[in-house]
């Protein structure tokens, strides 16, 4: 028996080398789906309702994309689903329709989305996402720009995670999660900045340093937002950019946030 294997095997099988758009022959497309310039479709996919999937997005096998919200309210698809373009969409992710009819569910550009994932109703992800395995989003979760949830972690209906935020695996969060923040604990807590992500996108060593000391008069010191903001001036940090993105997402949180710590005592 010939087992020799050629380095376009994958591609043949999944999604055949071409620059055109792929739907692999086992795979279900609604009649109003939208796909864009060399979209490919692996085996075995869902995918109904009102949808737009943009260029060079990539669904792997048994993706369901389109079903209704998950609520006993709503037995039919509705609104729309927005996929960006250089999307992955692992084996066995779940993407479901609004619970409104004007509503939407957003998947930005570039996002990677593990397998067995579930973006729950009008859920709102910026570019560049990361969800690891298993993560769980209740409905309205908004996810900013590179934003990563590790293996198995799950939000609250309505959190807000900022950019560069970090929830680590098998953790959880009901309250906001605020940017460059690392959280863990099943009631996630501040653990440390996520310096992985800041380095990654080419933080400063300056910025980097005003966002360690902005979350440290936020979760260590405990302060107000008003004894902060005079903190950051005495410091001379307030003119930050990254400062202002952090004290503006505390100000505006809707649901919370908890200042409880689990400090990472390496840093």
């Amino acid at each position: 028996m010939n087992t020799k294997r050629t380095k376009n095997d994958f591609e043949e099988v999944f999604f055949k080398s071409c620059s055109e758009v792929f739907i692999h022959p086992t795979s279900y497309i609604g009649p109003h789906v939208q796909l864009g310039t060399n979209v490919k479709i692996g085996p075995f996919c869902t995918i109904i309702g009102n949808i737009t999937i943009d260029d060079d997005t990539r669904l792997y096998g048994h993706a369901i994309i389109g079903m209704p919200a998950e609520d006993r309210s709503v037995t039919i698809p509705q609104g729309t689903i927005s996929i960006g373009k250089q999307c992955h969409i692992r084996e066995f992710v779940s993407i479901n329709g609004s619970k409104y009819s004007d509503g939407q569910t957003t998947i930005g550009d570039n996002c990677y989305i593990m397998n067995f994932c579930y973006v729950s109703h009008d859920a709102i992800l910026e570019h560049d996402v990361t969800l690891i395995n298993g993560v769980n989003l209740g409905g309205h979760t908004y996810l900013e720009h590179h934003v990563t949830m590790m293996a198995n972690s799950a939000t609250h209906q309505f959190c807000r995670l900022g950019a560069h935020a970090a929830l680590s695996a098998f953790s959880a969060t009901s309250q906001d999660i605020p940017p460059f923040s690392l959280m863990n604990g099943i009631r996630a807590s501040f653990y440390n900045i996520n310096r992985v992500s800041l380095v990654r996108n080419n933080f400063s060593k300056e910025d980097i340093n005003c966002i360690k000391k902005i979350t440290k008069l936020f979760f260590q010191e405990k302060k107000t937002v008003e004894a902060i903001k005079a903190e950051c001036t005495t410091l001379n940090l307030y003119d930050n950019k990254y400062v202002q993105q952090f004290i503006k997402f505390v100000e505006t949180s809707k649901r919370g946030i908890t200042r409880q710590t689990v400090i990472d005592k390496n840093n």
